[in-house]
């Protein structure tokens, strides 16, 4: 879509309520198979699952600019919970699952960041390729924006001026949306029954209006 109105928008916000709701409903009696970096993979996507919720519910109500500015901590939480189920090191999973204090803290000081976790993914054989290429994609597209909105920058700032488009509004939660069901689809993964994979596939056809006709992000501009 090139244009959107505010009533089209608005039915997209209401929408994306109800798949969030779907979603919570099919994942919420979901555990983990019983090791570590798959537990330590399903409570980083729900962390990035919680940052689309709580985005959405921002956007809903006219709060734009904190709103997106979760877009980066829901794109990164996904991003590690995938480096930890194909890609992280044993050490890095005991690392991140030990109690947090001080100590713990600075020795976390040296796990990776995005952008060497990407290319870790993209090193696995393991690692799906379509997925991470994907994950690269909304990187390269979305990354310089989501870094000015979490900062402060000239977007947030130039957009509390001139308002926020309703395009505008409707492109960040159809990425948010894309992220947040790349979210609940590990988690289907990670309980080890394909039978939720086969219900996790149903919602997206169901909303499909949700989401970008094809999978590639919208550039928040």
């Amino acid at each position: 879509m090139t244009h959107i109105t505010p009533d089209e928008l608005a039915h997209t916000l209401d929408r994306s309520i109800e798949l969030h709701e779907a979603v919570l409903e099919l994942t919420e009696s979901f555990e983990p198979y019983p090791e570590l970096h798959f537990d330590l993979a399903f409570q980083s996507a729900l962390l990035s699952m919680e940052h689309a919720t709580a985005s959405l519910l921002l956007l809903q109500n006219e709060m734009e600019a904190p709103g997106m500015a979760l877009l980066r901590p829901q794109f990164e939480s996904l991003v590690r919970a995938i480096w930890l189920v194909y890609a992280a090191s044993e050490a890095q999973v005991e690392k991140l699952a030990m109690p947090l204090t001080i100590e713990t803290a600075r020795r976390g000081d040296d796990l990776p960041m995005l952008s060497e976790m990407l290319k870790r993914l993209e090193a696995t054989s393991e690692a799906p390729r379509h997925i991470v290429a994907q994950l690269q994609a909304y990187k390269d597209i979305t990354w310089k924006a989501l870094n000015s909105f979490a900062h402060g920058g000239m977007h947030p700032l130039s957009k509390y001026v001139t308002g926020y488009p309703p395009k505008l509004v409707f492109d960040t939660l159809c990425n948010s949306n894309g992220i947040f069901m790349m979210a609940a689809q590990l988690l289907c993964i990670l309980t080890g029954a394909p039978e939720n994979q086969t219900q996790w596939r149903k919602l997206i056809d169901e909303f499909t209006d949700c989401f970008h006709p094809i999978n590639w992000p919208a550039k928040p501009v």
